[in-house]
């Protein structure tokens, strides 16, 4: 009995420490800072990501309507199968986001990684080439996408102009089904590539020179330095920066909206402008929501294939 008091009391000491410590740290300045200064930038992700995410997954279960007075009725999955069934849906939309993906992605990495190549040597006016080459990454795509529509406008546009100079007949770039994919996927890679040239120019920046070096003593040549050194050592910068592209590409809606709307006969309509389209044009927005969030769980894999992938290489 005597011993049982004894551990029932150590516990309670142990409590009452254990609250004291809390209240000792929370009274400190600084660990009440840090909870401060963390504060408004976790109420920004809830107010603006979280609640926005998880209201789209719930809308995406119901046939909610804009204008509607409350949310609309739950259907489970109807909303899933009847995109399934849709033949715009199923044989365009899909197919042209796949497409669009796999194509632009792969040719951004390539043509950022040669020109991160290009400006990691020394030449005139160096930096300030590396500053203009952002330009297509932080010119606001509404202004950009103007200048595409008058380069690929069918009667006066350059390229156009070009070709008739040239002996071939002109192209109507954006009103054609079979070009009109291919020319804003050119878009997307004329304004993705520089964020991977300047993601991956950085990287560049801290493969060690000591190896490059050593192996070029030892009979190396460029092509089998970049391959067996550079690459492994900006690996997880390409893997990283290759993801953010792929859900971003994945996703677009600007470049390809303002150029066709995407028109012609559904030939350009991606995931997002199918989605505005039914979302907000039809007022749809439980069946606009399913759209977006068709291919959630193949984004969550991917994700998750690149996390296992770092810690993999780091535990290595």
């Amino acid at each position: 009995m005597q011993r049982s008091e004894t551990l029932f009391t150590s516990g309670s000491g142990d409590h009452d420490g254990g609250l004291r410590g809390f209240w000792r740290r929370w009274s400190d300045d600084e660990y009440r800072l840090g909870y401060l200064m963390v504060m408004p930038a976790l109420l920004l992700l809830v107010v603006m990501v979280a609640y926005p995410f998880v209201m789209s997954i719930w809308l995406g279960f119901t046939d909610t309507r804009i204008a509607q007075a409350a949310t609309g009725n739950f259907i489970g999955f109807e909303n899933y199968v009847d995109l399934i069934n849709r033949s715009v849906f199923a044989d365009k939309v899909i197919n042209n986001t796949i497409l669009y993906t796999v194509g632009a992605v792969p040719l951004k990495l390539a043509l950022g990684m040669i020109l991160a190549l290009l400006l990691n040597r020394k030449f005139p006016l160096r930096n300030v080439i590396r500053g203009l080459i952002l330009l297509p990454w932080v010119v606001p795509t509404s202004l950009s996408m103007i200048i595409f529509l008058w380069l690929f406008e069918p009667t006066f546009s350059v390229l156009n102009v070009l070709l008739e100079r040239g002996g071939f007949d002109p192209i109507n770039w954006l009103g054609t089904p079979s070009t009109a994919l291919f020319s804003v996927m050119m878009v997307n890679v004329w304004r993705g590539t520089p964020f991977f040239g300047v993601i991956l120019l950085a990287a560049l920046q801290g493969v060690p020179q000591d190896q490059i070096e050593a192996a070029r003593i030892d009979g190396a040549n460029t092509l089998q330095r970049f391959w067996h050194i550079t690459i492994p050592t900006i690996m997880p910068v390409i893997v990283v920066s290759t993801l953010f592209s792929l859900v971003r590409t994945f996703a677009e809606m600007e470049i390809v909206w303002i150029l066709t709307e995407g028109g012609p006969f559904n030939s350009t309509h991606m995931i997002g402008t199918y989605a505005y389209q039914i979302a907000i044009k039809n007022a749809k927005i439980g069946e606009g929501a399913a759209v977006s969030l068709f291919f959630f769980p193949v984004m969550v894999l991917i994700v998750w294939f690149q996390l296992w992938y770092l810690q993999r290489r780091n535990a290595s």
